[in-house]
């Protein structure tokens, strides 16, 4: 998944700089899901701090969940459905998904395909395309381009019930149970 990421930061002066500008270097399209793709933008540990150095945190290559405190920005690629329900060697697909989403793979339920919960506050922006949101018990609420859905920790699948990729972009914030 190709997004241009531009970073700032700060030089030995303490002045504004451009840091980064280009692809965003953690970043996976799903050969055997044509059009599923997903790259971590950028990603701090609690607390945030402006950092001095100019080291990008994705290549880390840590969890994509965020610790307490922490948070993670992820843009997310949705082919239809249809696709994600017949990858072409679905051995290849899991295997690949396991290793590019650390920390998130883990919180799928492999009884109910797309289900999932983390331990997150989720402001999750559709910038194009359609969605379909499923809670529990199956109630869904249809997102279209320019929705905000704030997701509170909560059980949930993503579903394109549309013939047309979606994309959308995730501000996870790591947050603990009460």
């Amino acid at each position: 998944m190709q997004i241009r990421r531009i970073v700032t930061g700060h030089d030995a002066s303490g002045r504004s700089v451009f840091v980064a500008d280009g692809a965003a270097p953690r970043a996976t399209d799903f050969v055997d899901i044509p059009g599923h793709g997903v790259a971590q933008l950028w990603a701090t540990s609690a607390p945030p701090q402006v950092s001095a150095t100019a080291q990008d945190p994705t290549q880390l290559h840590g969890s994509l969940i965020p610790g307490v405190g922490g948070t993670s920005l992820l843009a997310v690629s949705f082919p239809p459905d249809s696709v994600m329900a017949a990858p072409l060697d679905p051995q290849r697909a899991f295997e690949q998904m396991a290793a590019a989403l650390p920390g998130l793979f883990e919180c799928f339920e492999a009884d109910h395909p797309g289900m999932h919960r983390t331990p997150t506050i989720d402001y999750g922006v559709l910038l194009e395309g359609e969605l379909w949101l499923e809670l529990d018990d199956g109630e869904q609420r249809l997102v279209r381009a320019g929705d905000v859905v704030i997701q509170n920790g909560t059980r949930h699948a993503w579903r394109n019930k549309s013939e047309q990729p979606a994309k959308a972009l995730f501000f996870m914030l790591g947050a603990g149970d009460s």
